[in-house]
């Protein structure tokens, strides 16, 4: 790079006609922190990355003789280095951050059409066209050379982000990326950076080709002292100023120690990439558009559901999943702008794994337009929606620890064989046998639930309270009271009075022992839910067996259930019956293993989004 910025450092450390600068005003308020740090000890903020030493520098020292401006200068000048051959060949180039004003000035100077977009951009030179929005709201035009991308940002925005690109760069065009990422997701630890692995694979889904991987981890590592000693001498004066909060800056240094624990377990890494969009990409839907649930309305999807599973669409249904629970789903469209051909879905629940309350997510609603669903390998666009939605919302580091579900015989076998999804469980039915006569002992009574009275949401909650700790060897999904007014009553099937949710009371006591809710399937009552602790599940089911014989309705009681559980529910005579479902869960992403889930899944139907 041009060491005329280095030279002005001699006179006034930054120079004392700056051309472009970071506006700390329009910061987000963590980075604004820093900012103001740095304007305090350099007289103005250009930079917002940590800046590089040199490779082999001592990393508790930083490299010696170097300010932590002379080493964000240094990785300017890296960066500098990487792009000016493409940037010298460019009519057009875009650069993204808010640290990239110099070099979108130097862009400027070899003549190239210049866009820099970000919310802090503030620069005096007229060549220069500043957008001050972020990526994915502005509208910088089209056909760029090369794209240059600062920072480290959320692992949901990566695809918005590719795909941003991909929509305003040329064929055969750059696109630089340099931030954080993780390295070792290995441990069930939540994070909001991006994986490298899924990183890797999405590029390359959405037609991008890897020309440059360059680890910088060691290299940023050795300004990390350097930044935290600059903060432990600005603080104070910030604090004094009111330009930071006591808690502002203390959760800087806290997240600052974060960074460089990470680094130095190898957890997280910091890397520059280097992408060329493929000019004429080969292979099936190479072109196709992929989006998450906020690219779309749910009457685009239809026709495609229609088609999927020959039944009609239910746009309330669809609105209880989607909206009311929260759902998340990936998109594939042809191509930009074209009709969505393939749908991968999934609804949040929370759970207890093992004893510590996490989330999970059960997929649902798998879609493929019939007349393009030719094959299901590694091309297919089953399988590149489904691993982009397993990456984003599935394994250790994500908002969903585990995924579950109840595929079909095809969908499981093809999703086993592609390395999506691996064996848990099978789910069973058991059919209980008609009692001869009442069974002798306590007497219980059964009453409807109510689940807008204040005194019955206490009931189900402290029968919920009861039954979690006894899965601490399990996984099951939460059943209090707020759960079940979203599955049972909430539910568009309510409405038709379907599910029955009774409240069994010894009445010795008068005190409530279980929650069940039932619903009429073919010939018999199925139990959708029970609500009660494990040592009192079979008395439940005999006083429940002794209800239904009364029910004119019914010829009995049946229930579906995890294998792993089935000599809890199991009452003598009962039959067994194999449902052909068995419960998958990810291999796709990161995650818990399937032996270590195996036989874990207490689920039963209630768990099913469409029964």
């Amino acid at each position: 790079m041009c060491r005329l910025y280095c030279n002005a450092l001699d006179r006034n450390k930054y120079g004392s006609n700056p051309l472009v600068t970071i506006n700390t005003e329009q910061l987000p308020s963590a980075l604004k922190v820093l900012a103001r740090a740095l304007e305090q000890e350099f007289g103005e903020c250009r930079y917002l990355y940590y800046g590089i030493g040199e490779p082999n520098s001592p990393l508790s020292v930083g490299s010696e003789g170097q300010s932590l401006l002379e080493m964000q200068q240094h990785f300017s000048d890296r960066l500098w280095q990487e792009i000016t051959d493409v940037v010298q060949k460019s009519k057009k180039a875009l650069f993204v951050g808010h640290s990239l004003g110099l070099l979108a000035e130097q862009s400027v100077a070899r003549g190239a059409e210049t866009v820099w977009i970000s919310t802090s951009a503030r620069a005096n030179n007229k060549n220069l066209e500043i957008h001050n929005a972020d990526l994915l709201t502005a509208d910088p035009g089209t056909a760029f050379d090369v794209i240059v991308i600062e920072g480290s940002y959320h692992y949901l925005d990566q695809l918005p982000i590719l795909n941003k690109c991909r929509e305003v760069i040329r064929s055969d065009g750059d696109v630089y990326l340099f931030g954080e990422y993780l390295d070792d997701d290995s441990a069930i630890q939540q994070s909001r950076l991006a994986n490298l692995s899924s990183f890797k694979q999405l590029s390359d889904r959405l037609g991008y080709e890897l020309i440059l991987e360059q680890d910088l981890t060691l290299e940023v590592q050795s300004a990390l002292p350097m930044l935290s000693a600059l903060l432990q001498q600005q603080g104070p004066l910030l604090i004094q100023r009111k330009l930071a909060t006591h808690q502002g800056f203390a959760e800087l240094k806290e997240n600052l120690q974060l960074v460089a624990d990470e680094f130095n377990s190898g957890r997280r890494a910091y890397r520059l990439f280097h992408l060329t969009k493929v000019a004429n990409p080969t292979g099936e839907y190479i072109n196709a558009e992929y989006g998450g649930i906020d690219t779309f309305q749910p009457d685009e999807v239809a026709e495609l559901f229609e088609k999927s599973f020959n039944k009609g669409w239910d746009a309330e249904l669809w609105h209880w999943k989607y909206t009311l629970g929260n759902g998340k789903c990936i998109v594939a469209r042809q191509h930009r702008g074209g009709e969505i051909v393939s749908h991968y879905g999934g609804v949040p629940r929370e759970i207890y794994y093992f004893g510590k309350a996490s989330v999970a997510i059960q997929p649902c609603d798998v879609m493929v337009l019939p007349e393009i669903r030719k094959h299901y390998g590694k091309s297919s666009l089953f399988f590149k929606a489904a691993a982009t939605f397993l990456e984003r919302e599935i394994g250790n580091t994500v908002n969903h620890l585990l995924g579950f579900g109840f595929p079909n015989k095809p969908t499981m076998n093809t999703s086993i064989r592609l390395g999506l999804y691996e064996k848990t469980d099978d789910f069973v039915e058991v059919l209980y046998l008609t009692p001869t006569e009442k069974s002798e002992g306590k007497r219980f009574s059964w009453s409807s639930v109510d689940i807008n009275n204040p005194m019955h949401q206490q009931v189900v909650d402290a029968l919920w309270e009861k039954m979690w700790p006894n899965f601490a060897t399990g996984i099951i999904g939460m059943r209090h009271s707020q759960y079940l007014k979203y599955r049972y009553y909430d539910h568009p099937y309510s409405v038709t009075n379907l599910y029955q949710c009774l409240m069994l009371k010894d009445d010795s006591t008068n005190f409530p022992v279980a929650i069940a809710v039932l619903k009429i399937d073919g010939d018999r009552k199925l139990v959708m839910d029970l609500i009660c602790p494990i040592a009192a599940i079979k008395e439940v089911l005999t006083q429940l067996n002794q209800l239904v014989k009364k029910d004119a309705q019914a010829v009995g009681l049946k229930m579906w259930i995890t294998r792993g559980w089935l000599d809890a529910v199991r009452l003598e005579g009962a039959i067994v019956n194999e449902l052909g479902i068995e419960i998958p869960c990810n291999s796709w992403n990161p995650g818990p293993s399937s032996e270590t889930l195996y036989g874990a899944w207490w689920l039963t139907a209630g768990d099913i989004d469409f029964m």
